[in-house]
């Protein structure tokens, strides 16, 4: 938290000209974050909305350390090897001392929450008369609500039990909602639920303000609608899950993309499976070299210089063993070790080949955020536990039976749904949080050769309420702001 204040009075430096009634069609996204004398047009409030996105994509958040905290500490992606990429976050083994690995989390998020607090206070400075004015600028404060209300929830599922373990009670993070002082700032953590609380606030704030409309890389109307289902549904309030999530896929101008396109689409920038993804681009300020070193490099073998250091785990590749005509499935790719790319003998995941599109490899990716395809499973989720049975197997086998057109009808349970979480989620952060929250267990596979976790060494199984299903508050942080307080389990 302590180098996010520096960020709340940043001036705006406008680069590129922009129109006072055009939104957010410019391609050059910035980091800028301007302050009540610079944000005063539009135009000035178009590009500081657009740098609300940018820290979102970076390998800190989105672009790698969310995934690894939904996928890698699970049972979906492990380390090639026991010393490489991601070890400490796979064995469960991070302490606060891990500056490098956590610190990060809780300043990013905070960098982004600040900007969000400053861009709400000063866009009513910027005059706007025409429909179409009013109509950008409440579009543009309603993505401020709506990111602030994403980091929220971030800060609280990582940092705080599952709300459904203990009704919210264990700690989350500090609310903040307008640009403060360092001394103001220094204030204790909230509750999980006074988090939650928080997130749908802002969520409440943003729907009645967003536009309906498409709006690549950025929340519009729908996207805030999924996220709130989202939260409903770790809530554990179930009807209105539902609601939200219904809406979404009755309403929208979002659609599952075709099983046959499935391997396509994640070559493909602004698809109509996309809700919401963060745009990764040689436009924007994301590493000059064209590397953007990223989970995705980690996950892919066949170039030369690949990261090749992430496996997808023999228990994920078995879900496809009965399933042999799951577009899924197929995503897995036998390094030959004669005639492989790289002769490693291992099997790989396929998934994220880069946004082909823009000419890009495997090392650019848009990160996935919201998908349309979670709204059904999320209604198939929300539907089973208030004992509809036969909506929740329709939303079920959509997803189904667009993995696999030989799929026949199969009639929902908890099992089948978290199965295809499971199977449609790998790599995008969140089959962790799927097994906490529903009350499972994270365990270990003896049975795999591969898997180093089962040594003595290690913790061989997690569940909601351990003190490891919860991050630390980093050891700098606390240092800097003692007001913090420490999750159980963890010492300074």
């Amino acid at each position: 938290m302590k180098q996010y204040i520096r960020h709340i009075a940043t001036i705006a430096v406008l680069l590129v000209s922009l129109t006072a009634c055009e939104g957010f069609l410019d391609t050059v996204p910035t980091s800028s974050v301007v302050d009540k004398n610079a944000m005063v047009t539009l135009a000035d409030a178009s590009v500081a909305c657009n740098g609300l996105y940018t820290p979102l994509k970076y390998y800190t958040l989105y672009g790698t350390y969310i995934p690894y905290m939904g996928d890698l500490r699970a049972d979906n992606i492990y380390p090639r090897m026991s010393g490489g990429t991601g070890a400490v976050i796979y064995t469960w083994q991070y302490e606060s001392s891990q500056n490098s690995y956590f610190g990060t989390f809780w300043e990013n998020y905070y960098n982004v929450i600040m900007r969000c607090n400053t861009f709400i206070e000063n866009i009513d400075a910027c005059e706007a008369s025409s429909s179409s004015d009013i109509a950008n600028k409440n579009d543009y404060t309603g993505q401020a609500y709506a990111v602030r209300a994403l980091c929220y929830f971030d800060l609280a599922r990582l940092y705080g039990q599952p709300y459904t373990y203990d009704n919210g009670a264990s700690l989350g993070a500090v609310l903040l909602t307008e640009t403060v002082g360092p001394n103001e700032a220094r204030q204790p953590r909230s509750t999980v639920a006074e988090t939650y609380a928080q997130v749908l606030s802002d969520l409440d704030a943003a729907l009645p303000l967003l536009s309906k409309n498409v709006n690549l890389g950025h929340f519009n109307y729908w996207a805030a609608r999924l996220l709130q289902a989202r939260v409903y549904l770790y809530m554990g309030r179930n009807s209105e899950a539902l609601t939200a999530a219904t809406e979404v896929i009755n309403s929208s101008p979002y659609r599952m993309v075709s099983g046959s396109s499935y391997a396509d689409y994640w070559g493909r920038e602004g698809d109509m499976e996309s809700v919401l993804e963060l745009l990764v681009s040689v436009l924007g300020d994301i590493d000059p070299d064209g590397g953007f070193y990223t989970m995705y490099h980690n996950l892919w073998f066949d170039d030369a210089n690949s990261g090749a250091s992430l496996l997808p785990t023999l228990k994920w590749r078995n879900l496809f063993v009965d399933t042999p005509n799951d577009v899924r499935g197929h995503m897995i790719e036998y390094d030959d070790p004669e005639t492989g790319a790289k002769k490693s003998g291992e099997y790989w995941l396929r998934k994220f080949i880069g946004n082909k599109d823009q000419g890009y490899t495997f090392r650019r990716n848009n990160p996935r955020v919201l998908r349309i395809t979670e709204a059904y499973l999320i209604a198939a989720e929300a539907a089973l536990a208030g004992g509809n049975t036969a909506d929740a197997s329709r939303y079920l086998n959509a997803v189904r039976k667009r993995a696999d057109a030989t799929a026949g009808d199969m009639t929902a349970t908890k099992e089948l749904i978290q199965i295809e979480r499971q199977k449609e989620f790998i790599g995008e952060g969140h089959r962790f949080f799927d097994v906490l929250r529903t009350g499972g267990e994270i365990t270990t596979d003896a049975n795999d050769p591969h898997e180093f976790r089962s040594g003595s060494a290690y913790t061989h199984t997690l569940k909601a309420g351990d003190p490891k299903a919860v991050l630390p508050i980093s050891s700098d942080e606390r240092v800097s702001y003692p007001e913090l307080q420490q999750n159980p389990g963890y010492k300074d």
